[in-house]
């Protein structure tokens, strides 16, 4: 097949970037190029896998300390759509004027700017889900907003503002507003997918976006002695918060396990004040955790699909907090699976947690849940499935260009 350019628009988060990259490297194994429409600080991680950049610099901001309500989710989308409006459209249509894409891959987050730029460009798209999809039936918005969210009203009044200016009819418009596409690539297994039995074959699930060979990037060795290794972590998004670094101290103080946190950017000097030099206490502003993960006994993680999934994959019980709606949705998931305890973050404390670890870390049952959903998710074919399909969809006669399917009534989850 003549090799097709793929453009990829994603959300400037790095549980939305990443999960992409492994993709991005197949599909260029199979010949094509892939640009990426991305903020300036995913430029290098892009790069690494042999895709080209169309560069912005994003003004979003990261969430704060406390419980993450739905109406801070509205305002951080507010921000993101009117950035994709001013800055990341023009800047996509100017830039590739001249090399025009085959195909657009786009998450929820990137669709006004992604499925703008397709109509103007003549060629399809395919939806790309990095966390649980969206159907007639279930979609993670309604789990997030209540319906008084003002940044949400917000967010639809300039969609509309822009429905009316390209004059669209009720079925573009429909079209256009979906939460979901004609063709779905979801990054995580069926199983974790709410009412996953009504995701129709519009969706593929491919089960995680890990790479097929993983070896150990990092320098991080096990420490000497036989007792368990505890991985911790909060992710990129939610990390600032010091006291949940002091609790997992007090939690293992004196104890045989190991801890290995990673606290992220910027948090070392914290994270390191609340270790007050406990001897099994490691921290780290961040580190592959592909070196830990061969030797952990349990991960305490919040609830990111990614690194739920990675920890699945070397077959390790969970422990995730809970702070955002999304995380919240993912917390309920990993406990009806049985892969591991959800602890609300605000609830917090040394012994819930301790406690938590301990269960997860010795319970037969969760261990044998955790080898059936690592079966199953790595038996859904990942990254490579994922550019196969691609591959076969850029070969395809282009038809329906930009336009995803008409979004049904929304079904309540009785019906």
């Amino acid at each position: 097949m003549t090799p097709r350019h793929v453009a990829i628009f994603m959300f400037p988060g790095y549980g939305h970037v990443n999960p992409t990259l492994e993709i991005s490297r197949c599909l260029i194994s199979l010949g094509h190029r892939v640009t990426y429409v991305v903020d300036e600080k995913f430029a290098d991680r892009v790069a690494a896998v042999g895709a080209g950049a169309v560069r912005y610099t994003s003004r979003r901001s990261r969430l704060g300390e406390g419980t993450v309500t739905g109406e801070d989710i509205g305002a951080l989308g507010l921000t993101f759509l009117r950035e994709s409006m001013d800055v990341i459209l023009p800047r996509a249509l100017e830039a590739l004027a001249d090399d025009v894409p085959d195909l657009v891959l786009y998450d929820l987050e990137s669709f006004f700017a992604a499925r703008t730029a397709a109509k103007r460009w003549g060629c399809p798209t395919v939806q790309l889900f990095p966390y649980v999809a969206a159907n007639e039936h279930y979609a993670l918005s309604h789990e997030v907003f209540d319906g008084t969210s003002e940044s949400l009203q917000t967010c639809l009044d300039l969609l509309m503002e822009h429905l009316a200016a390209e004059e669209a009819d009720p079925e573009t418009a429909a079209a256009f507003l979906a939460n979901f596409d004609s063709r779905n690539v979801v990054l995580l297994p069926r199983s974790f997918q709410p009412r996953g039995e009504t995701f129709d074959d519009r969706y593929t699930f491919t089960g995680h976006s890990l790479p097929a060979d993983r070896p150990g990037t990092g320098s991080w060795q096990r420490p000497s002695g036989d007792g368990p290794v505890a991985l911790i972590t909060l992710g990129t998004e939610v990390n600032d918060r010091p006291g949940f670094f002091t609790d997992c101290v007090e939690a293992f103080g004196g104890s045989d396990w190991h801890l290995v946190m990673a606290v992220g950017p910027g948090n070392l000097p914290a994270g390191r004040a609340a270790a007050r030099g406990a001897a099994n206490v490691e921290m780290h502003e961040w580190l592959a955790f592909n070196t830990v993960l061969p030797h952990a006994s349990a991960v305490v993680c919040h609830a990111g699909i990614s690194t739920m999934l990675e920890a699945i994959s070397f077959g390790k019980p969970l422990v995730v907090i809970t702070y955002t709606p999304e995380d919240r949705v993912n917390g309920r998931c990993t406990e009806e699976l049985g892969v591991g305890v959800a602890l609300p973050g605000h609830e917090l404390t040394p012994e819930r947690l301790r406690e938590a670890v301990e269960t997860v870390a010795h319970s037969d049952r969760i261990h044998r849940q955790v080898a059936r959903m690592r079966t199953e998710m790595l038996a859904a074919g990942g990254p490579a499935r994922a550019a196969r399909l691609i591959d076969g969809w850029l070969a395809e006669p282009v038809a329906a260009a930009g336009q995803p399917t008409p979004a049904p009534e929304f079904q309540d989850a009785d019906t």
